[in-house]
This record gives structure tokens, sequence and C-alpha cells, in this order.
């Protein structure tokens, strides 16, 4: 298939592909071609008629010739300072004397809805070329203005700090990071410390925000009181314990007991008493015998079998098993055969 592939392909070489993967030279070399990732079986192929000769490849989905300035397909000279034009590294961020750019169909959807006009490059507004760059995936800054996701964010430049995803402060104020907003809160930011990567705690609670829960906008920020926060562990990110307290998922796992808990392997764990399956107590399980299946939805005890943490009514522990030993998503008993919680086969 490759050899069959490269022998209709319609393309001669790309023009640098060490810059670029998506522009080339036509078989005849007479055109420049825009193809996505060289795939112009299923992305499409599009001839360009730009200056072969003069043609640069300036990022992966920007080119030049003596003429003009190209955005993938699209000739852009009009949205830009053509003659100090550049794409940074990354092949997202693009300067000119004046401006700091993104391509617009780079942007999540609901910005680009909102973006200027039909121009197929948008401006970062208030961002200063000479001083502008990336923090991380979310962050970035110039000399004035902290950015979050491209966007200016009023806050105190002197102060801000990035405190891990969920949240960031300044001097007067903790925030947490909903999708392209800050959201204010009433954290004391003077007490404000990271727990890990989710969790901050001030001097009265622990806090996590969730954007989502369900699948539905919630925007909830959660706090959760505590006596002592030296005595926190976290584990595996996952499970924060602290005054004899277990929460997952930012709520507290009720009848949980800290001092015996652990991860067995995620999202199963156990204390004393209790297995548990995300932060829901598994029903009937035995912590002192309970193992996991290879296929790990599956689990048992010395009395029963579960499924996606939950009891599978009438399945025999003795002889419950995968119906392929090497690997399988069906499971069997001397009775029936499972996919997941269904039977599928009588046997």
């Amino acid at each position: 298939m490759a050899i069959i592939s490269q022998a209709c392909s319609p393309f001669a070489d790309p023009v640098d592909k060490s810059i670029s993967d998506s522009y080339y030279y036509s078989k005849s070399k007479s055109n420049i071609c825009y193809s996505p990732m060289g795939n112009w079986f299923e992305l499409g192929n599009t001839k360009i008629n730009a200056d072969v000769e003069s043609f640069k490849v300036l990022g992966r989905d920007f080119g030049k010739d003596k003429n003009h300035l190209y955005f993938k397909t699209h000739i852009i000279d009009n949205e830009v300072d053509v003659s100090t034009f550049y794409v940074h590294k990354d092949n997202y961020i693009c300067f000119d004397k004046d401006h700091v750019y993104l391509a617009v169909n780079y942007l999540p959807q609901d910005i680009q809805e909102e973006s200027q006009g039909k121009k197929h490059l948008w401006k970062i507004a208030k961002a200063n070329p000479n001083t502008f760059q990336k923090i991380d995936n979310d962050w970035s800054k110039d000399d004035k203005f902290y950015f979050y996701n491209y966007q200016p964010v009023n806050l105190d430049y002197n102060s801000f700090t990035i405190i891990n995803s969920n949240f960031v402060k300044d001097k007067n104020n903790v925030y947490s990071l909903k999708s392209y907003k800050l959201l204010t809160s009433t954290i004391d930011p003077a007490t404000t410390k990271k727990v890990n990567n989710r969790y901050i705690a001030d001097k009265n609670n622990i806090y996590d925000f969730q954007e989502y829960q369900n699948g539905k906008m919630v925007d909830s920020l959660i706090s959760i009181p505590y006596q002592n926060i030296n005595n926190l562990t976290v584990l595996k990110d996952k499970f924060l314990l602290f005054d004899n307290k277990v929460v997952y998922d930012g709520v507290k796992i009720e009848n949980a007991d800290a001092s015996s808990f652990e991860i067995i392997q995620f999202p199963y764990s156990k204390d004393k008493n209790y297995v548990f399956y995300h932060g829901d107590i598994i029903e009937k399980a035995d912590p002192n015998t309970f193992s996991i299946f290879k296929t790990s939805f599956y689990s048992k005890d010395k009395n029963h079998v579960f499924v996606y943490g939950k009891l599978l009514k009438g399945a025999d522990v003795a002889t419950f098993g995968p119906v392929n030993k090497k690997h399988s998503l069906l499971y069997k008993d001397k009775n029936h055969t499972y996919r997941g919680d269904q039977i599928v086969e009588n046997n």
C-alpha cells in the first residue's frame, strides 16, 4: 500500500521537510501544493499558484514567495506586516513588528465565532511582540500583562503566581481557572499554598474547583475544612488523607478509615473495613481477599465477582475467568459468558 501510495502521489518532494509536512512541489515542480500532513488521499491537495522559485516555508502552515504571504492556501498579506512577519518555532504563535497572532482555526470554536471578521489570523489583544513569551499550555506573558489562553487578564502583574492547574493568585485574590476566564474567590491569598496539581489550601480549608460535574457545567468551588494540614498525605495525586478523612474527587468518602487506607490499583482502593471503586464502597467486598482481574473492570473476593465496582449477580467465583487466557474482554464461569455486566451466552 505504501508503494502504491507513493507511486500515485501528486507530489515530487516537500518544500522543506524540516519545517513543514504540508507544503510540496507538484509532480512536475511547476506548482506549490498544500496538503495537510501530506495526506492528499484523505485531506486533499490544493495548488496555491505561488511563485515556485522564491517560495519558502515559514512554519507548518505558513509560507511566502516574492509576491505573497500564505496561511495554508490563503493569502494573508492584508492581515500582517509582511516584511517583519515570522512564525515562532512551535508553529502556533506568529509575530510582526506590531502584534502577536494565532491562526483563527487553531482556537476553540467559541473564540473562532468571536474572531475578528473573516480574517485567518487572530491578534492577541495588548500583547507586545518584543517581550511576549509562552509560560505553559495555558499561560503566556509580556512585560505588562499575563495572558490566560492568549487573552489578557486583569490582575496584579508583580505578585501574580500560578499555583496549579486549577488556581492562580495575586496579592488581592485567589482565582479559579474556568476555561478562558478567571473566577474570583474568597480564598485568602496570603496563606494559600499548593497541595498538588489539583487542590490548594489556605489557613482554613482545602479547595477544589470543578468546572464540570457529570458533563454539566457547574463551576463548583468546593471547600473542605481541616484541623491540621501538617498531617496531610496525598496518594498518587488522587486521594487526600487528613484528620482521619479520605477525600476523592473533592468529596469525603464516608466511612473510610484514613489510617489503613491504601490504593490497590486505581480506581480500586481499600481500608481495613471496605473496598472502594473510585470513591464508592463496593458492597459485600472483603478487603482481605479482594483481587483484580487482568481486565480490570472485573474483580473478586473469596465469595463474589464484581464488575465496575458492583456485584455481578449469579457469577460463580470459583470458575470465573477470561475466555481467552492471553487477553479477553469476554469472561465466563461454569454457567455463563459475560461481556461487562451482560450475559452474552449460556454455557
